[in-house]
């Protein structure tokens, strides 16, 4: 396959991050079409492209010969009918997370992306983040020793545009709060780290009313492998914090990642200075958004392994399911008891 053809479906205001991000890919791929159900919103973003044309039917994107791949920037309660389509049109497909807002409509979506024989890509970008890598690597390389457990978190303060999204903040669409929506980026980074998780106990609270669902939640984790972890996410605090959003504790030593920029750093006591800096801080030129589409453009243009594959976004709304039903009942879920769907 040569340049991939792509529509951009969904204008809200993620979108804006994907047409950034293709624009640093413009020599492997291209958005051809931006679709929206608001006319002038496709019109306003497939200007942005430049030289795309805006649709306001999904139906026409499908019977489109032209058109290779589906970039789903949808609200969640719509990614399973439109995955399934898709993949029964023949296009390849990535899917802002999260993958959808039930195990069921998780396990349809892979499904039909496997009968079609086209990539599901799940739509992470702390699954592709370089510090992430680096950090599998280093752990499987034995660095730290036997791992103990992991810290996450994400503290900010929802604001502007988005608290206009009213789809959002209302469970049916959005398949819950703050949790389902901004924390799934720390649950990734945890089960990316950490691998399976065993059991979840949540705790969860709602200090903002306007937002209507819990808008702060902390979370205690067993993992598989015997360590442990706490999860610590808010959209109500004044700011975000210029600290790690994840550290990893192991019997030799410790990984501190400083978010989506990084920088990664490994803290050992044998090291000069007891640490040493694995990535430095990326800020000025690193962006998740081009890498995910870079990682997404290798599976589908060369063949190389998908990262994200629906499986992912399947096991992150599985800890996101356990952990409401353990806010719900005051009690450790188990995986395994919200798992079957």
């Amino acid at each position: 396959m040569g340049l991939l053809r792509v529509a951009l479906v969904g204008c809200g205001l993620i979108s804006e991050e994907h047409i950034r991000a293709y624009a640093q890919h413009a020599e492997r791929a291209k958005i051809t079409v931006c679709c929206d159900i608001d006319a002038e919103r496709a019109a306003q973003r497939a200007a942005q492209v430049g030289d795309a044309r805006a649709v306001t039917r999904y139906e026409d994107i499908l019977a489109d010969p032209e058109i290779d791949a589906v970039e789903l920037c949808t609200p969640h309660h719509l990614h399973r009918d439109a995955v399934i389509a898709a993949a029964q049109a023949g296009k390849q497909i990535l899917c802002q997370k999260p993958l959808a807002t039930t195990l069921a409509d998780c396990d349809a979506m892979i499904a039909a992306a496997e009968e079609a024989e086209v990539t599901l890509f799940y739509a992470e970008m702390n699954r592709t983040l370089p510090a992430a890598v680096k950090a599998r690597e280093v752990i499987a390389e034995g660095r730290i020793g036997q791992l103990v457990g992991i810290h996450a978190s994400a503290a900010y303060r929802q604001g502007g545009a988005y608290l206009n999204t009213a789809w959002r903040y209302d469970a049916a669409t959005n398949g819950g709060g703050q949790l389902i929506d901004a924390g799934i980026h720390a649950i990734d980074l945890m089960l990316s780290i950490g691998g399976q998780v065993d059991a979840v106990h949540c705790f969860t609270a709602l200090f903002r009313p306007e937002l209507g669902q819990e808008d702060t939640a902390v979370a205690s984790v067993r993992f598989a492998g015997g360590h442990l972890g706490t999860l610590f996410t808010t959209e109500s605090t004044a700011s975000w914090l210029p600290l790690p959003n994840c550290i990893v504790y192991g019997t030799e030593g410790a990984l501190t990642l400083g978010g989506s920029f990084g920088p990664l750093t490994l803290h050992r006591p044998d090291l000069p200075d007891r640490q040493e800096a694995l990535l430095p801080n990326q800020r000025s030129s690193y962006d998740a958004f081009p890498v995910m589409i870079g990682r997404y453009l290798d599976t589908v243009l060369d063949g190389a392994e998908n990262l994200c594959p629906g499986r992912t976004g399947r096991e992150n709304l599985e800890f996101v399911l356990a952990a409401y039903e353990s806010a719900r009942l005051g009690r450790e879920v188990k995986i395994a008891e919200v798992a079957a769907g």
